[in-house]
């Protein structure tokens, strides 16, 4: 069966109701449900959950930094490869 997708409003009676047209079939089906963004301060939300996010896994990343040399920007090639350093 391929995966059926469509756009509904859920109620007070938290039932989800397919709009006319989508026919669901009868047994276990497994639902994912996630939210429409509606308005442009839901997408300022999302962006800023998701800075939140970065600032706290580069923070993570900072603190668990192994010590690396100050030139291996530079000579990436020498600590990756052994070429000599110039």
């Amino acid at each position: 069966m391929k995966a059926i997708h469509f756009e509904t409003t859920v109620g007070a009676d938290q039932v989800i109701r397919p709009p006319s047209g989508i026919t669901l079939p009868e047994g276990a089906i497994e639902v994912t449900v996630r939210p429409l963004i509606e308005d442009a301060s839901d997408v300022g939300d999302t962006v800023q959950s998701t800075r939140q996010w970065l600032l706290a896994l580069a923070a993570e990343a900072e603190r668990v930094a192994p010590d690396l040399p100050s030139d291996l920007a530079e000579h990436h090639d020498h600590y990756a490869h052994g070429t000599p350093l110039p």
